[in-house]
């Protein structure tokens, strides 16, 4: 959802006093062929995305402190129980205490919910609304080439208990209490610029989960403890190319004995590369641990619990510029999330193609269409989805 990453939009903002505010408007009507992402008796939908925003930014040559507010109200035409209401509110700040040494730090909350393609997510009767707490703070130091970061971060997450219905026909309660938790993360990263393109560097960072709640309903104490080791490069050459790629390796330890420790290796990365003046490409690859709800059934009466999950993902697009107000893109992902503790392994492919056409600097028309499929070791689960889009965006400037 655009809430939860906010962009601030093209245009000349309003200035007030030491601040200056993008007001904008969006407004996204869509079709949907799977709205409940299912393997047979697919049923569709349309439905509009109504998404008031803005932001308030300093213009100060030294400091900055920023703010941010953003709504995204999705009504369906005829499965009105999809509708939902996402909202983010944030604020950060940064203080210079020299050219080469800051302090910065920021909160945010958010309500937000989870797409139905995830499986902890697919057999609620009404979507699974959360609510997101996050709090950060950092340091950062140059001293000649070398470069000095130390971060750390507090993430709460909120789950909102949801009905759904037994096969027996009877509604009944999924208790998200379950997945209620903090994570905190935190860490240094030591870079050395070899020259003002080139700068690798070292990471090594913590990752823990605590849930708040424990053990869950079916006795499992799933809080963890983690860490990164991290080797990478960053290789800027401006207006050209950006990347920042790097390997290294993670483990989480579980505090419940039943469930396997992880030990993987780590890898990512980030591209933007302009191919032309006009044509830009971008790739993205990324390995993360996750948390799930999900259980599998082996025998009447004997669950078996994930862990968690290991996802892969990967990205890539494409987009050429026409004119000044014409632009087309493209792009496919893929993703793959190997569930620990289980035997199941989810793909999720996708892709999609836009078209942007901006008539004039107040208003953008955007049209575009989108694929989604899941195949998975577990076929029940497995779907396919087609989703066209028409946004009309309103940046309210002058």
């Amino acid at each position: 959802m655009r809430a939860i990453e906010p962009v601030v939009p093209a245009g000349t903002p309003y200035e007030m006093g030491p601040f200056v505010v993008y007001p904008e408007f969006d407004a996204t009507f869509f079709t949907d062929d799977n709205v409940f992402y299912t393997n047979t008796n697919t049923v569709s939908d349309y439905a509009w995305v109504l998404s008031p925003s803005i932001w308030v930014q300093s213009n100060w040559a030294q400091h900055a402190l920023n703010f941010y507010a953003g709504l995204d109200a999705t009504k369906y035409n005829t499965y009105a129980i999809e509708d939902t209401d996402d909202y983010l509110l944030s604020g950060e700040g940064r203080v210079d205490m020299s050219a080469n040494t800051n302090l910065y730090g920021g909160m945010s909350y958010a309500q937000n919910h989870e797409d139905r393609e995830s499986p902890d997510a697919r057999n609620g009767l009404l979507p699974t609304i959360y609510h997101q707490f996050r709090y950060y703070a950092g340091f950062f130091h140059q001293e000649g080439p070398i470069s000095l970061r130390f971060a750390g971060s507090g993430n709460k997450l909120d789950y909102n208990d949801v009905p759904f219905l037994t096969g027996s026909g009877v509604v009944n309660i999924i208790n998200n209490d379950d997945r209620d938790r903090w994570q905190y993360t935190g860490g240094l990263r030591i870079g050395y610029e070899i020259s003002q393109r080139i700068e690798p560097y070292v990471q090594l960072a913590f990752d823990n989960r605590n849930y708040i709640y424990t053990p869950d309903d079916l006795g499992y104490q799933k809080s963890s403890t983690g860490a990164r080791w991290i080797a990478g490069v960053k290789w800027n050459i401006p207006r050209k190319l950006k990347l920042d790629a790097f390997a290294g390796y993670l483990e989480q330890d579980y505090e419940d004995p039943r469930f396997s420790d992880l030990n993987k290796p780590l890898f990512g990365g980030a591209l933007v590369y302009a191919i032309t003046d006009d044509t830009r490409l971008s790739a993205f690859v990324d390995r993360t641990v996750e948390e799930t709800a999900l259980t599998q059934l082996l025998a009447p009466g004997v669950v078996q619990v994930a862990s968690g999950y290991l996802n892969t993902f990967g990205s890539i697009g494409i987009n050429h510029r026409l004119s000044s107000a014409w632009s087309v893109r493209g792009d496919a992902s893929l993703s793959r999330a190997a569930y620990q503790g289980i035997e199941r392994t989810d793909d999720y492919y996708g892709a999609s193609v836009g078209v942007g056409f901006r008539m004039t600097p107040n208003l953008y028309f955007d049209f575009s269409y989108a694929y989604r499929k899941l195949d998975s070791t577990a076929p029940d689960e497995n779907f396919k989805k087609h989703m066209a889009f028409i946004r009309i965006a309103i940046p309210l400037s002058h």
